[in-house]
């Protein structure tokens, strides 16, 4: 018998031990219980498995699962067609048969590469397709040019079935690769049947179709390389069947369907944009390179539809830059900022490259002064950058302009003063003074900076060469530089000595009109100017004085000139606008 010590003893340590217990109770109500001592509790068949390992991918199990796979399906195929081309060849199958068999091949190549794409292997899965389509095709091309079984309407009418049903597959799939292959098809079925060359209108109603089914997919998916395939495509067309038929007489149709082409592949961005992400909705392709290339494209047919109609191509190069300017003006949002500025630049070009082609002369430098007047006017009350760049190269195209006229020889001796080369030149200066008034205002940015530097060069440098020019007239009677139509009046010499002496004493006066300015605009840029246009007269006043054997402009023009570089000095060393500070 136990005594009572060791009773209580034992009693201590089961007390003991049911405390730890519902402890260990209470700390397993409070966290989830560790899923491997679960798994240990419950009985061995309920117990889950363990995850498969996935097997290590070697070199060994690539050949043997995929290049085997492939070169198996090679094998078949070569198979199939070499007991095709014996059938064939011996008329074992007749020519329906053989259609029929081409048909069913690709068929069965179309629903065969489904499988491989429900198993992972989509790329595969499109070459079976591609194949598949090949075969479809070039069967009904055998059907109709080979062994004439059938209408040509009938089988435009399966193929055109082909590549809907390639486009539906895209579709549902999500495959732009599939798209292209639909593309390809439409745009090989007119040249697979001989069809379409020698009707424009049907050859044009079926790409406008085609575009169609393009616009819709773009509609749904962000494609930009099926836009890109059928603007390739519908211009390949054009120029390879269109100029080579000379469908001169057409020219209202022809027009048409440019116009339609034109429209369709302007909408093709928008769409694209509309259904991309952030990061591709702004791809300078979609929005800079796709347009570009619509518009180049555009504007070649159109010249080449009016290569003997001169008097038609200013008028539909200028609808053309009303249209790109249309189109700039329905681009909204901050995605389409690129895409309205590469529309309003195609606009301004093809409205500047409309002008030369309906005038010439000083007509062309004078409307290139307006239009950029007019531009850098409107970029300035808007605070439109990209308009205002786009007038900067207009203005530079004009002051160009002007050059050429300035060193061009009139064929007939002009009047001083009174002919349309100094009234142009007139004008020039007046739009770049006015454009210079432009960009000076409150905001200051690098355009209007170096467009106000410009534009005042260039109305200094246009009075300066304007007036020498009817200077050189009035004592060349009427003759461009360097040229000289008063052949029957004699002393050569001493009138090259006396427009030497006019032309010095008209850069003086230049000069000290520049640098009053600048002092008084506090404008550096003005006084480099002068400085400039008065080394220029030192050296025509040394250069005509020295050889000149008239003692009365010597000492005119010399003294003209000190005093004049005196007072400049002057003005410099009393530093009243405290430059040097």
């Amino acid at each position: 018998m136990a005594s009572d010590d060791e009773i209580r003893q034992q009693l201590a340590d089961l007390s003991a031990r049911i405390a730890s217990l519902e402890a260990t109770v209470q700390g397993m109500r409070g966290a989830p219980p560790d899923p491997p001592a679960v798994a240990a509790m419950l009985p061995p068949s309920s117990r889950p498995a363990p995850p498969a390992l996935k097997p290590e991918t070697t070199l060994e199990t690539r050949i043997g699962a995929q290049l085997l796979n492939r070169v198996g399906i090679l094998a078949v195929l070569i198979g199939v067609a070499w007991f095709l081309k014996l059938a064939f060849d011996r008329n074992w199958i007749g020519p329906p048969i053989r259609i029929l068999v081409g048909l069913a091949c690709a068929a069965g190549l179309v629903a065969w590469s489904e499988r491989f794409r429900r198993r992972g292997f989509a790329a595969f899965s499109y070459s079976l397709k591609a194949l598949g389509t090949g075969i479809a095709y070039l069967s009904l091309w055998a059907a109709f040019n080979v062994f004439h079984l059938a209408s040509a309407g009938l089988i435009l009418s399966a193929m055109t079935a082909v590549t809907v049903a390639n486009a539906v597959l895209a579709w549902r799939q999500d495959s732009e690769l599939l798209a292209l292959y639909a593309l390809a098809g439409g745009f090989a079925t007119p040249a697979l049947l001989s069809q379409g060359y020698g009707s424009e209108i049907f050859l044009f109603s079926y790409l406008a179709l085609l575009n169609a089914g393009a616009l819709l997919l773009l509609a749904l998916h962000p494609w930009k390389r099926l836009a890109l395939g059928a603007l390739l495509g519908t211009a390949a067309y054009y120029f390879g069947g269109t100029v080579s038929q000379a469908y001169a007489t057409h020219t209202p149709v022809t027009l048409f369907f440019l116009a339609v082409f034109f429209v369709a592949f302007a909408a093709m961005p928008f769409l694209i944009m509309r259904q991309a992400s952030a990061p591709a909705s702004t791809d300078p392709f979609v929005q800079i390179s796709f347009p570009i290339l619509n518009a180049a494209a555009t504007s070649l047919a159109l010249m080449v539809l009016f290569a003997d109609q001169h008097s038609g191509r200013p008028w539909v190069i200028l609808g053309l830059a009303i249209a790109c300017l249309v189109l700039a003006a329905r681009s909204h949002g901050s995605d389409a900022v690129a895409l309205a500025r590469t529309h309003l630049g195609l606009g301004i070009l093809f409205l500047t490259v409309a002008i030369p082609l309906q005038f010439s002369g000083y007509t062309v430098t004078l409307y290139w002064l307006g239009e950029s007047l007019v531009i850098i006017a409107l970029a300035e009350a808007g605070s439109h950058a990209a308009m205002r760049l786009f007038g900067v190269m207009v203005l530079a195209l004009a002051f160009l302009s002007l050059l050429v006229d300035w060193m061009g020889s009139p064929r007939h001796p002009l009047a001083v003063a009174a002919n349309m080369h100094f009234a142009t030149s007139l004008i020039g200066a007046a739009v770049f003074a006015a454009v210079t008034r432009l960009s000076l205002g409150s905001e200051r940015g690098l355009v209007r900076t170096y467009l106000a530097g410009f534009s005042a060069m260039a109305f200094s440098l246009t009075l300066l060469v304007a007036v020498s020019l009817e200077i050189h007239h009035y004592w060349f009677c009427g003759a461009g530089f360097f040229r000289d139509y008063c052949w029957g009046y004699g002393h050569s010499e001493q009138r090259s000595v006396d427009a030497g002496f006019s032309y010095s004493a008209w850069c003086m006066l230049c000069g000290a009109a520049l640098m009053t300015v600048g002092f008084l605009r506090r404008s550096a840029f003005l006084r480099w100017q002068a400085l400039i246009v008065l080394a220029l007269s030192i050296g025509m006043v040394f250069l005509n004085g020295i050889g000149s054997e008239s003692q009365g402009y010597r000492v005119l023009t010399f003294l003209a000139l000190g005093v004049l570089l005196l007072g400049v000095s002057f003005a410099y060393q009393k530093d009243w606008l405290r430059l040097r500070s």
